[in-house]
């Protein structure tokens, strides 16, 4: 089935193709049990099975994602209120485009390993810092760099923001994604670094992130959240240190 949406030159099997579904299936499941997991768990994973789906694919969903929990929180919008954040994506992704012509791919792994560590820090450290100009561009800017070279663009504003109410945050930041996702995809398009067949493999992966979430609606509550959110903090960690090794 995926053999057909890829160019000329570019290969990729069946058993690799299912562990990447099963990757998404899984990222999917942990976002909606967790409220957050799908490129984090995505990104170190698929990096060490196809490098060439990271960032574009996980982009391509994580607009999805936020733009469906937008629906549900868009009340709770309050874009204006971190205008100096989307304003940071610009530097943020330039860096992050940048980057990913200019470094080396054992480079761009440990830079994607280190978000993913500091993503599993934000979750288990909510450090409380000021929310001013300055440290809403700042944010912005590592959003921006994180998520253009491994669509990684969550933590540091939750690391900013988590003093939100719980509504208040999901609706601001899914905004806020909705936003820099699309802001992402036109930069990595001006660099070249998205094609037809990205969509066409994205569209392959659909039905795996569907059923990733189903199976979250369906199961998830009988789970412990916390041991749940453990599980997956530890895989992302075992993940990004083997991009590390």
């Amino acid at each position: 089935m995926a053999e057909s949406l890829l160019p000329s030159g570019f290969e990729m099997n069946g058993a690799t193709w299912l562990g990447c579904a099963l990757v998404l299936a899984l990222g999917a499941f942990v976002q909606r049990a967790t409220g957050f997991g799908l490129a984090v768990v995505g990104a170190p994973l698929l990096l060490l099975l196809e490098p060439r789906l990271v960032p574009v694919v996980l982009v391509l969903f994580g607009f999805t994602v936020s733009l469906l929990t937008l629906r549900h929180y868009f009340h709770e919008v309050r874009l204006g209120e971190i205008g100096a954040a989307l304003v940071g994506r610009l530097p943020g992704n330039g860096l992050g485009a940048w980057l990913l012509l200019a470094a080396p791919m054992a480079v761009l792994e440990k830079l994607i390993a280190g978000s993913v560590l500091f993503a599993v820090a934000v979750t288990l450290f909510r450090l409380r810092l000021p929310v001013n100009r300055g440290t809403l561009f700042g944010a912005g800017v590592l959003s921006g760099l994180f998520g253009t070279v491994a669509a990684i663009g969550g933590p540091p504003m939750v690391l900013l923001l988590h003093g939100l109410s719980p509504d208040r945050l999901r609706g601001t930041l899914s905004a806020f994604f909705v936003v820099t996702s699309l802001m992402t995809l036109a930069t990595l398009g001006l660099v070249g670094r998205v094609d037809v067949w990205h969509l066409g493999m994205a569209v392959s992966f659909v039905p795996a992130v569907l059923f990733g979430t189903w199976l979250a609606n369906r199961v998830a509550h009988r789970v412990d959240r916390r041991l749940l959110q453990g599980a997956s903090l530890a895989l992302c960690t075992l993940a990004a240190l083997g991009l590390l090794l």
